[in-house]
């Protein structure tokens, strides 16, 4: 009998009309007591759950759930875990995926769970890597109820029970350090897409993380003389705009520029306010951007 494989891309939309979502929306910022922690959600078992499932960076896996009753009426946060499945145990993640929700319907970035499973197999290189075929992919749910300043509420976090899918593959994802994409005037403004990145690394416009989910990044780039203008970006996605910045990190939020002088330290956030140094004499710009701390230094070499 000849197996089935699925475009999960192709198949989301339509599965996704098939369970119940739950509203994410409120109107309100409630304060939490003792009495306001939830016992238990259930995610769905999933659509897709039998099915030849080999993930790629443009696929993506759908998960439902059930919103866990607070006895308030609140925003409840949602992280993934990742398991795989060993002699009737899980072998969890360890940790929840970068992609964090709000609602109780979402697809689940197939590059994501490819990386977590990569780590979960011990693979710290490409040359490590050994394609292990198709295997059963166990997942969970974490639900917690956050502050606005995204801290953890004390009490509300909790896990729902865990799903399956029979036979899913994963390929070459292994940790690598981060790179921020430099975008200006220095290399001509391109669009921050995947067709240009070749041609942005071979530029050498980006910085490069230290370490390995460190978070710090650094790099020497050689500017030319001029005006000076440009922002980071952490993925080749398209401009994005104020609202959704898609990756990019600037100054500020709004897409305006501000004058600066060097050497220049401050902060930096998700968006499309670029930084600005007029009458720029050109030479090495020694760039450092902790996205611990959202700040930036600048300083001529």
């Amino acid at each position: 009998m000849k197996a089935r494989y699925f475009n999960i891309g192709v198949l989301m939309a339509l599965f996704a009309t098939l369970f119940t979502a739950c509203d994410s929306d409120r109107d309100d910022n409630p304060t939490l007591g003792p009495n306001h922690t939830a016992s238990s959600f259930v995610v769905n078992a999933p659509a897709l759950a039998d099915q030849y499932i080999q993930l790629s960076p443009d696929n993506a896996v759908n998960l439902t759930w059930t919103q866990p009753d607070y006895g308030v009426n609140t925003v409840v946060n949602y992280k993934v875990q990742v398991g795989l499945m060993d002699n009737g145990s899980v072998k969890w993640a360890d940790g929840y995926l970068d992609t964090g929700f709000t609602s109780c319907n979402v697809n689940v970035s197939g590059e994501e769970i490819a990386k977590a499973i990569c780590k979960i197999d011990g693979f710290a290189t490409e040359d490590d890597y050994v394609d292990m075929g198709f295997r059963e992919i166990a997942m969970r749910v974490a639900a917690s109820i956050k502050t606005t300043s995204a801290s953890l509420v004390e009490g509300t976090e909790i896990l729902s029970n865990v799903v399956t899918f029979k036979h899913m593959a994963a390929y070459c994802n292994v940790p690598t350090k981060g790179v921020l994409y430099v975008i200006g005037s220095c290399c001509g403004w391109p669009e921050p897409s995947g067709s240009n990145k070749q041609t942005l690394v071979d530029g050498g416009w980006f910085v490069e993380e230290t370490e390995i989910g460190s978070g710090l990044y650094h790099g020497v780039i050689e500017m030319p003389a001029g005006d000076l203008t440009f922002r980071f970006y952490s993925k080749l996605t398209g401009w994005g705009s104020d609202d959704d910045p898609e990756g990019s990190i600037g100054q500020q939020a709004e897409d305006k520029s501000k004058d600066y002088t060097l050497p220049h330290s401050g902060p930096c956030m998700p968006g499309k306010g670029s930084w600005s140094f007029p009458g720029f004499a050109g030479g090495k710009l020694d760039i450092t951007v902790d996205l611990n701390n959202n700040t930036v230094k600048f300083e001529l070499q």
